[in-house]
């Protein structure tokens, strides 16, 4: 089976380091959490054929596709326009005019390698690309665009909303990252909505050794915006550390850059001991999640949460929203649910946990069989492997696993 898989991807997660250092100069792709990275690497040690496009609005509009290969992986990042509406240069707004001048180019590419089957992540440019290839590809729903567009009304968003409802009119087949994210687009979606949870795998490291010696509240959120409700949860911080004084805050993402929003409003609100990060390499954030006491996510909706099962995954229990989405789905009891509009609720559940150390220790044990039992890598792509034979993909034989990858090569035409 020839595996096409577009969306969000990161060089640095989808190559190897050995491979990162022959290249020596390469565009970065596009970053998000690489759990897409980690999909299409299931797929290549299981001896499956892989074709990933992402894009890089660091690459001249003007540039060719960088394109990089191996035995079973081919790698193609497209350029990518930097403006959302201004001009660039002869081209419009990327978002005017709907990504066409992106998606014409992946079009292109998956013309040229024609893979058996497509699976687009995210239901815009990537989703409506791979249609344009082939009606059956598979698109995965990673949030509904109307209800963010409900939090965060810019005209972005607005034209993201009419590009997904395009995409719902157009497609057939869809998968949700969660039972709450199915149900929320079914009814634009005349087949049954599948439900494949996004993979987490297992942290290799002990935690124990990490674990701070002092109460330390993580958070990870990008944007600041009602629908994250950051400004609620620093404010459950300064009573979590009025109750705790050494108790201290580590803030990542780019709601809590410094000098910023998040710098402004502690200030004013007189909340001490909060360490803002800001954005923060992917694998140091899960370093430092690792070493947290608890993970305290005060989001009002979420169509997974990877922040979640990822600081599960270490056994950091977390404090989240009992009507926050998919946010109750994935945590089960692997922590604390509350109402995250009010303040004190947070703070009394945070407070328990650091105070009642067989309650913690019970929910961080819950932490880790929830993402071992329901959330693995291999059970994702069997999960997804099983929607692309049944949409009609008949598998080749795959190639013996564990056979090592060739030498890698890179079109000449890209110059780092």
């Amino acid at each position: 089976m020839y595996i096409s898989i577009l969306g969000s991807i990161a060089t640095n997660d989808l190559l190897t380091e050995a491979a990162r250092q022959q290249l020596g100069s390469y565009p970065k792709g596009q970053p998000g959490a690489p759990l897409i990275s980690n999909l299409i690497n299931e797929y290549l040690s299981r001896g499956y054929k892989v074709l990933a496009i992402t894009m890089d609005d660091q690459l001249s509009d003007d540039e060719p596709p960088f394109v990089y290969t191996d035995q079973l992986l081919t790698y193609v990042i497209v350029p990518k326009r930097k403006h959302t509406f201004r001009p660039n240069g002869r081209r419009p707004g990327r978002t005017a005019d709907f990504f066409r001048f992106e998606r014409n180019q992946m079009v292109a590419v998956l013309k040229q390698y024609k893979p058996d089957v497509v699976h687009a992540h995210w239901t815009y440019e990537y989703a409506l690309a791979g249609l344009s290839y082939n009606p059956n590809t598979l698109i995965t729903v990673h949030d509904n665009a109307r209800i963010i567009f409900g939090y965060v009304r810019t005209l972005n968003r607005f034209f993201h909303l009419l590009l997904a409802r395009y995409v719902f009119q157009r497609g057939r087949w869809f998968t949700a990252v969660s039972p709450y994210m199915a149900g929320t687009v079914q009814p634009w979606i005349a087949e049954p909505v599948a439900v494949v949870p996004n993979p987490v795998p297992m942290p290799k490291k002990n935690r124990d050794s990490t674990r701070s010696n002092v109460p330390v509240i993580s958070m990870v959120v990008n944007g600041w915006d009602d629908r994250k409700n950051s400004r609620n949860a620093l404010l459950a911080f300064k009573g979590i550390q009025q109750r705790h004084p050494n108790a201290v805050l580590w803030a990542f993402g780019t709601a809590f850059e410094p000098g910023e929003h998040a710098d402004a409003f502690c200030r004013e609100h007189q909340i001490p001991n909060v360490v803002l990060h800001g954005s923060t390499r992917y694998a140091d954030v899960l370093d430092k999640v690792s070493q947290s006491t608890v993970l305290l996510h005060a989001s009002l909706e979420e169509s997974f949460g990877m922040v979640l099962a990822e600081a599960m995954s270490f056994g950091v229990p977390v404090v989240a929203g009992k009507d926050s989405g998919a946010v109750a789905w994935v945590v089960e009891d692997g922590g604390l649910l509350v109402d995250v509009t009010k303040v004190n609720e947070m703070v009394e559940a945070v407070d328990k946990l650091l105070s009642d150390p067989v309650l913690y220790k019970r929910c961080s044990a819950n932490a880790v069989r929830v993402v071992q039992t329901r959330f693995p890598i291999e059970e994702v792509a069997d999960q997804y492997v099983s929607l692309y034979k049944k949409h009609g993909i008949k598998p080749e034989t795959a190639i013996t696993k564990g056979k090592p990858r060739q030498q890698l090569s890179v079109d000449p035409a890209y110059k780092g």
